[in-house]
């Protein structure tokens, strides 16, 4: 019965110029899938025998009319768009979920943003949520694609919103080409500060500036003359400069960002030659610096920990541990602090070589370069001796350039947790 005009009691009908298209269906066969096409043809405004549409091409709705017809549907992705639109225009919800499911098959990172769209426009949940965590775990390559700059403003607010995993410099200087191809399609200068923030908008307050560098937005600023007006600039000022501002005008609170398990860089500081030594404070705090900017998501302690009880027996750490606390603070160059996280959720790793502990946070903390950052630790532990390792190295070095530096505690006289401490490892995620 497909495009059969046996039978057929309803043309569709499309007009292009002086070319006119008529495309056979059967009314029954439309109405039983479609609550819409029952209230044309059944109810009581009725539809005549041809029914003119206008948002589609005679060749889409063909695609379309497939599902009614057809067990196997063909789609291409040249049309899937607009054959979505008219699924959802028809109410026939069960096609435009299956199109989701074949659309997730088919996404590239050339087309993420184009179906990112379309999965706000239709409302459908899962494609959504699919397209914000391919675009929020590659963004840098989403922002070098076309249809990243050629999609509307109200995308682009969202984009804004999810937890990027990239340089929240990067994140400016995609807002940027997406203001300047606005302009381009618009025609206006987009050379000129006024045009690019016009087309911006809200969507420059949802730049975490705060999350920045005072250089880096130094350089912003005296590459984009005019692009902030003077309360803006005085306010992330403040922000990147004076302890306890909360901004006035521009998002303060960090993305959230997702921890890849497959994409884990270990920094471990063992060196040969550690040794256990003095005993250690129910507290520790550790300093360190990255030269890169990272994700931090797992701490370990040492393995094998030699803990004595009250009998002078050694015991096993994981049965005498009551908690675990975890304060990790982000601290300034004028020694100013700013608490990122604070947990006690941690676990075991066991087997019978050694037990240690592992803490995992429960949302991954944004490490920017050369900023100093103190994880303070402290254990709840019922027992006489707690023995801390020496010889750790100072300083790791990863794939890529990476490099963490530990540093001594100015506050911890009686010993270097640079190279000394509870804490053996840290867990990244590259940004």
């Amino acid at each position: 019965m497909y495009l059969n005009e046996q039978l057929a009691d309803v043309h569709f009908v499309f007009k292009f110029d002086d070319d006119v298209q008529k495309v056979p269906a059967h009314k029954l066969i439309l109405a039983s899938l479609s609550p819409v096409f029952h209230a044309m043809f059944y109810g009581s405004l009725k539809e005549g025998n041809e029914v003119k549409i206008e948002d589609a091409d005679a060749d889409t709705f063909k695609e379309f009319l497939q599902i009614f017809y057809l067990s196997e549907v063909t789609i291409t992705m040249e049309n899937i768009e607009t054959i979505v639109r008219l699924a959802d225009k028809y109410d026939v919800l069960g096609y435009v979920n299956a199109s989701a499911v074949f659309l997730r098959s088919q996404l590239t990172m050339d087309n993420v943003c184009w179906a990112y769209q379309l999965a706000m426009n239709l409302n459908n949940k899962e494609l959504i949520e699919f397209c914000e965590d391919k675009i929020a775990r590659s963004p840098k390559e989403i922002f070098a694609i076309d249809t990243f700059e050629r999609c509307n403003k109200s995308t682009l607010q969202r984009i804004l919103k999810l937890g990027l995993i990239c340089k929240e410099t990067s994140i400016f200087e995609a807002c940027l080409a997406w203001a300047k191809r606005a302009c381009e399609k618009d025609n206006l200068d987009g050379a000129k500060a006024v045009n690019l923030r016009s087309q911006l908008g809200d969507c420059l307050q949802s730049i975490r500036f705060s999350a920045m560098t005072i250089e880096d937005f130094t350089t912003i600023e005296n590459s984009n003359d005019g692009l902030f007006t003077s309360d803006e600039f005085k306010d992330i000022m403040l922000n990147l400069t004076a302890e306890g501002y909360e901004s006035k005008i521009f998002k303060q609170n960090p993305r959230v960002y997702k921890w890849n398990e497959n994409d884990i860089l270990k920094c471990d500081r063992q060196s040969l030659g550690c040794s256990l030594s003095k005993s250690l404070k129910r507290s520790e705090v550790v300093w360190f610096t990255s030269n890169q900017t990272l994700l931090l998501g797992e701490i370990y302690s040492a393995s094998t920990i030699g803990m004595k009880n009250k009998n002078n027996h050694y015991s096993l750490i994981y049965q005498l541990l009551d908690a675990v606390n975890v304060t990790i603070t982000e601290i300034s160059r004028d020694t100013s602090k700013k608490v990122l996280y604070r947990g006690s959720s941690y676990s075991w790793e066991l087997t019978h070589h050694h037990d240690r502990l592992k803490v995992e946070l429960t949302q991954p903390i944004l490490i920017k370069p050369r900023i100093m950052y103190e994880i303070y630790f402290s254990v709840l532990i019922g027992v006489d001796s707690l023995s801390y390792y020496e010889g750790w190295k100072p300083t790791v070095e990863l794939y890529d350039g990476i490099e963490i530096q530990f540093h001594r505690n100015p506050s911890h006289t009686d010993y270097d947790t640079s190279s000394s401490g509870w804490i053996q490892s840290l867990s990244f995620n590259k940004i």
